[in-house]
Order: C-alpha cells, then structure tokens, then sequence
C-alpha cells in the first residue's frame, strides 16, 4: 500500500516522521461510504467546484466537509484517517518499525489536522468514488457538465 512520510516544517513536533499509509481498498471504500452517507443525512452538499476540480479540490474541502457531521461521526471520521498514521519514534535506527501514535507523539495542536489531511489526501480518491456510488445524480450531471462544455460539431 501507498506511504508517504510527513514531518511538521515548524513547531514543537517539528522533525517529528510520522508515517501516513492508504487504507486497505476495502476499508477505504467503507470509511468514504460511511463520511458520504453521514454528510448526506446532514444535508451537506459536496461542492460542484470541489468535484469538478478532482482530488486536489475534494483535499481542500475536506475540513468544511466535516464541520457538516455530527459530533459522533466526524469522531469516527477523523479517528479512520488518524488509523492511518504511524511514527517513526528512532528515525536513525531502521529496525524499530514505525508505531501507532499515543497522546506523548504530539506537543503541537497544528499536527493533529495537518496529520488528518494528509491522510485524507491519500484515500480521496474512495471518497470522490464512493460520492459517485451514494448520489448517481452527481455523477450523471457532472457527464452532462462536460457535454454542455464540448463545441457543437
């Protein structure tokens, strides 16, 4: 599976490598499906720009997203991307293997989000499916979008 490896630029956690892994594909696909279905009971529309615009939009929006759940489920939201997230406690020592994060890993509140969106950044793309599978609609008139924009031959 896809890692990446992330250090804070600045603060107290700064240097820190944390290591952010995708979600299995099952897992992934059930995460999405359940933050989709949650926003939809909330009544939150997922921006048209943020679909058109692809992953990098749907990264950008993710946070405003989220502000649409209830206290449970967006608990349960962050704490899916947060499974993602190891570190690296002896970077200078290759056999200690990256571990889950405990409250001592992070001094600095801005690592907390940062952490999230990086995360959330790696599994996008089941998000954007999966909002494709829950609201066909979206899907259908986003096809309709792109034929509207195509010159008339």
């Amino acid at each position: 599976m896809k890692s990446i490896e992330w250090s804070p630029a600045e603060g107290p956690d700064a240097g820190k490598q944390f290591i952010i892994t995708r979600m299995s594909a099952f897992t992934a696909d059930r995460w999405a499906r359940n933050v989709v279905r949650a926003l939809g009971r909330s009544g939150a529309r997922t921006p048209r720009e943020a679909l058109e615009s692809g992953i990098a939009g749907l990264s950008g929006q993710s946070m405003a997203l989220f502000s649409h759940l209830s206290d449970e489920e967006c608990d349960m939201a962050f704490q899916g991307l947060m499974d993602c997230v190891k570190i690296r406690r002896d970077p200078g020592n290759p056999s200690v293997e990256p571990a889950p994060i405990i409250d001592a890993d992070i001094a600095d509140a801005n690592t907390i989000p940062a952490l999230r969106t990086e995360a959330f950044k790696l599994n996008v793309d089941f998000f954007r499916a999966a909002i494709y599978q829950i609201y066909p609609m979206i899907a259908a008139l986003r096809g309709q979008l792109v034929d509207e924009n195509q010159p008339d031959a």
